[in-house]
């Protein structure tokens, strides 16, 4: 039995860990934001400002009770975005490619998101597996688990 450090199995059901730490870290700076604008700001945009933050805010946190679901017997993949979201479904034969996105501010990486493209019903979706801030390795090294969940051939 193979271990990972992506995902908790459970037989030959594979669940993708949530990111809950930055997830969390950017929903605490949404109240910082929000503190200091309701302290600071003199503007008549104050209401818009806090409005967008806390969005943002509530956002994250739902985020966190998202799941993405691998079943290598059933060859599906099932995507919920929150908790009281419908479920998706995708046949791994639905697979198209990773994709590594870095976002880069002046010549710094500052972030990086591996997603995951289906073609279903010719139609492309991307799904979002993880963000991280500064480095690829780590998305290298989920997407290299996600290939070998489910079965696709190694480099």
């Amino acid at each position: 039995m193979q271990t990972f450090k992506y995902f908790e199995q459970e037989g030959d059901t594979y669940n993708l860990k949530v990111q809950k730490g930055l997830l969390y870290t950017l929903a605490v700076g949404c109240v910082a934001a929000i503190i200091a604008i309701l302290m600071y700001s003199t503007s008549k945009a104050t209401f818009f400002y806090v409005a967008l933050f806390a969005f943002i805010g509530l956002m994250c946190i739902l985020r966190t009770t998202g799941a993405l679901t691998f079943n290598s017997q059933n060859r599906e993949i099932q995507r919920k975005r929150f908790f009281f979201s419908a479920p998706a479904y995708y046949s791994f034969d639905d697979f198209d490619h990773f994709l590594i996105a870095k976002q880069k501010s002046y010549f710094v990486t500052v972030m990086v998101q591996a997603v995951m493209v289906m073609r279903k019903d010719n139609k492309t979706r991307h799904i979002l597996l993880a963000q991280t801030l500064f480095s690829t390795k780590p998305l290298q090294r989920l997407s290299e688990e996600i290939s070998m969940i489910m079965g696709l051939p190694q480099d």
